[in-house]
């Protein structure tokens, strides 16, 4: 008899007959939940049920398993350790275990992964499901990942929004068929939604409230949305006007990630600063139109600015790290690669300003010298990541004043820089964890 793959067998919900699901003695919880992984498809029958073997398939001269001996919570335990598919395969051996694998507290998280999963009637049999022991939402799944799952479209989303009203986390990276309409129902739908992925994503423009939940928002709390976190890399339909809304409407923004949204100018910064006081990290690498008018206006986050990215914005200037490390002294990590204006007057300002610098990636600046190195190594002692690649100007002198003076180093990258190999082992000898990435075979 031909063998049957799991994608064959199986689609998530084997359709028993109404049973309570475990309940964990003594009313606790198992002490372990964790994700699910989803890669392949699953079969379903023509009635939408899922097929599982019947208990009088085992026989009645069935032998015990280890599993047999087991309590219940043991068992639940195990289960908790197998990614989704293994699990969904369990559901499928006989009740008992069937009636365990579906014990909510395993499905706080649901990850898929599968450019050919119909991701979207995968959703809706899923929640159905999750759901049967509640009026139609899932209670229990606070996270959903569905990160190169290319056939996702507006259709999920909606199932997302329907049934999932505690969901803190989704990732929708690659999915690129979503747009804004089924977006603001997510997040209208999802009071608690913290943390939102949608990179790659070319049609999302804004985010906002659906008109019903700005109507129903209540005046003392206003229209907001309560995300922390937002990356829209990719997301090159994106212009100023969008990030307005989504500044105005997302002020508890404390992470933005808007790497090649090649449409933002210095317009939308200066939105993003005037509204997002409690933003820590920022990046717009590869945002060309950003200029010094731009990272001044970030300047007005002052303390709370943490880390900056601005790869190869190249109308960066010294004048703009000037107007940045004087009001954002607390700046732990900067990245400035690429921005070819940047001069040894930049990273002194930087160095004597923002002293506790843990990671400083100055590439491809090539007006950068060992003056600059010098001022740096003096000032900030706790610099763990540091990267002069194509640094045409720097030399032996400005990266042995590193190494002597900043000997918690763990990442050095030289590469394409003319440094010797006495340099390179000098490094070594003071940097005793320090990695080092360089393109001369010579050092190895």
């Amino acid at each position: 008899m031909e063998q049957k793959s799991f994608s064959e067998e199986t689609e998530m919900i084997p359709p028993y007959p109404p049973r309570k699901l475990y309940q964990p003695r003594n009313g606790l919880k198992p002490a372990i939940s964790h994700s699910h992984k989803v890669y392949a498809s699953v079969h379903v029958n023509g009635d939408g049920t899922i097929p599982y073997p019947s208990d009088k398939k085992l026989g009645k001269d069935r032998r015990l398993s280890p599993f047999d001996l087991l309590s219940d919570d043991l068992v639940v335990k195990i289960f908790s350790y197998l990614p989704t598919d293994q699990l969904c395969k369990c559901a499928c051996v006989d009740r008992r275990w069937y009636d365990l694998s579906w014990e909510p507290h395993l499905w706080t998280q649901i990850e898929m992964s599968n450019e050919n999963l119909d991701i979207d009637r995968v959703l809706r049999i899923l929640t159905w499901r999750l759901s049967r022991e509640t009026p139609n939402v899932c209670l229990m799944l606070e996270r959903i990942k569905l990160s190169g799952c290319e056939k996702l479209t507006n259709r999920g989303l909606h199932v997302i929004a329907k049934r999932c009203p505690e969901l803190t986390t989704l990732e929708v990276a690659g999915c690129y068929n979503i747009t804004n309409e089924a977006l603001y129902e997510v997040v209208s739908r999802c009071p608690n939604l913290q943390h939102l992925d949608i990179t790659g994503c070319p049609c999302i423009t804004c985010i906002a409230l659906t008109p019903e939940a700005t109507m129903r928002a209540c005046p003392l709390h206003g229209k907001q949305i309560s995300l922390q976190y937002l990356d829209m890399t990719d997301c090159y339909g994106l212009e100023d006007a969008g990030l307005r809304v989504i500044a105005s409407n997302c002020r508890e923004l404390t992470r933005l990630y808007l790497r090649r949204c090649v449409r933002i100018t210095d317009l939308g910064v200066q939105y993003v600063a005037s509204n997002c006081a409690m933003l820590k990290e920022f990046s717009v690498s590869d945002c060309r139109r950003v200029t010094d008018f731009g990272i001044r206006e970030l300047a007005k986050l002052g303390a709370q600015l943490r880390y900056l990215s601005v790869v190869h914005c190249d109308q960066v200037t010294d004048v703009g790290i000037k107007s940045l490390t004087k009001y954002c002294g607390k700046l732990r990590y900067l990245n400035i690669r690429g921005c070819e204006l940047v001069t040894d007057t930049g990273v002194e300002y930087l160095a004597r300003q923002c002293n506790k610098l843990r990671s400083l990636d100055i590439g491809k600046c090539s007006l950068v010298t060992d003056r600059g190195l010098e001022v740096l190594a003096l000032n900030c002692p706790l610099l763990k990541k540091l990267s002069l690649k194509s640094c045409e100007r720097i030399t032996d002198r400005g990266v042995q004043m590193i190494a002597a003076n900043c000997t918690d180093l763990q990442m050095l990258n030289i590469q394409d820089c003319k440094i010797s190999t006495e340099a390179y082992r000098f490094v070594k000898r003071h940097c005793k964890r320090c990695i080092i990435e360089h393109t001369n075979p010579g050092f190895c």
